[in-house]
């Protein structure tokens, strides 16, 4: 039994032992319980996005729409796995990390492609135009409907090494989370070592891997000057996603209901970015003040390295796995972004 058969399968048994259906729970007076999967619990996200957006719900529904929170780790995903489960109707809604299903769907990954973006504001901007025209279509490849994109916050490698040039990725290990990341680190010579986020603590404290790709609010909520000692920027960009709800749980809400989930989407919007900065800002402030080093920002000498890396690995490799029509989507809505073109 392969790794992915066995958690869909747990998740199946948990909601056949403790009766929960595949569909929304709704009474006679309407009343609806949803199942939601966030990534994890240790960043505003969690409080200030998931826990607002549930007391939000059932406050304006009159008590009549809930959301049961969980977590990836505590529900046994991945991550990989959520667009199955929504589009079953087995979870409601969820966090569908980019990075996460770029194996399976890789057109998704165009919106957050290390090395392209400038700054947190370009990614934002990209993030919505690649929604709007890439991913809103295509329903059933992300779970249901887009509700909103977000962000956790960007990305930087947390190591083991001090890291003076750029060839000292050589032969290093490093987690990744994305094939784009593993493309832009492997053509520096560094070895990249996909795994889930729940296992990054303990791969650094046993040697496993000698860095880690991951956002500060994960460097600030697992305590990571524990096992790392430096922090560098590659740019290689946000940790984001879209938060997506079931078409099937869509369904079995009446039409106030949809109204109140409505109500809140442009709310839901800001915050799913504005948290992302937050999370950085706040997790630098402590993972600095506990003693790990920091080359932030990216040395001005490596950005002629970096934007290659970008151009003749990154994008070449994405385009090649989303196939038909990804190098016309990303000229289309990435390029007026960041000033440049794929050939």
């Amino acid at each position: 039994m392969t790794k992915r058969n066995f958690i869909l399968g747990a998740v199946f048994a948990l909601a056949t032992t403790i009766g929960i259906s595949t569909l929304p729970t709704v009474s006679d007076a309407q009343e609806v319980n949803w199942r939601g999967a966030a990534l994890q619990r240790v960043d505003l996200h969690w409080s200030e996005r998931w826990v607002w957006l549930a007391d939000q719900l059932k406050e304006k529904s009159g008590g009549k729409f809930s959301v049961e929170l969980s977590t990836f780790p505590e529900l046994g995903l991945n991550g990989g796995e959520l667009i199955r489960l929504l589009n079953t109707g087995l979870m409601d809604m969820g966090d569908v990390v980019t990075g996460y299903v770029s194996g399976e769907v890789p057109i998704f990954e165009g919106a957050q492609l290390p090395g392209v973006y400038a700054n947190y504001n370009e990614a934002r901007a990209g993030y919505a135009a690649w929604e709007a025209s890439v991913v809103a279509d295509r329903g059933a490849a992300v779970g249901g409907r887009v509700l909103t994109s977000f962000s956790f916050g960007s990305q930087f490698l947390w190591s083991t090494f001090e890291m003076n040039d750029l060839s000292d990725l050589k032969g290093k290990r490093i987690r990744v989370f994305a094939k784009a990341q593993a493309d832009y680190l492997e053509a520096f010579g560094a070895i990249a070592v996909n795994m889930p986020l729940a296992e990054v603590y303990s791969a650094l404290q046993l040697g496993t891997v000698d860095g880690a790709v991951s956002g500060a609010e994960y460097a600030r909520g697992a305590s990571l000057w524990e096992v790392v000692s430096h922090v560098i920027d590659l740019r290689l960009g946000v940790g984001a996603g879209f938060m997506v709800v079931s078409e099937k749980s869509l369904a079995g809400l009446d039409e106030k209901q949809t109204a109140v989930l409505d109500s809140l989407i442009p709310e839901l919007r800001d915050r799913s970015w504005e948290l992302g900065k937050r999370n950085t800002d706040d997790g630098m402030k402590v993972v600095l003040e506990k003693g790990i080093k920091a080359t932030v920002p990216a040395k001005p000498e490596w950005e002629v390295d970096l934007l290659k890396a970008t151009q003749d690995a990154v994008l070449v490799n994405w385009a090649a796995r989303a196939g038909d029509g990804a190098k016309e989507a990303f000229n289309a809505n990435i390029a007026p972004i960041v000033g440049y073109e794929m050939n």
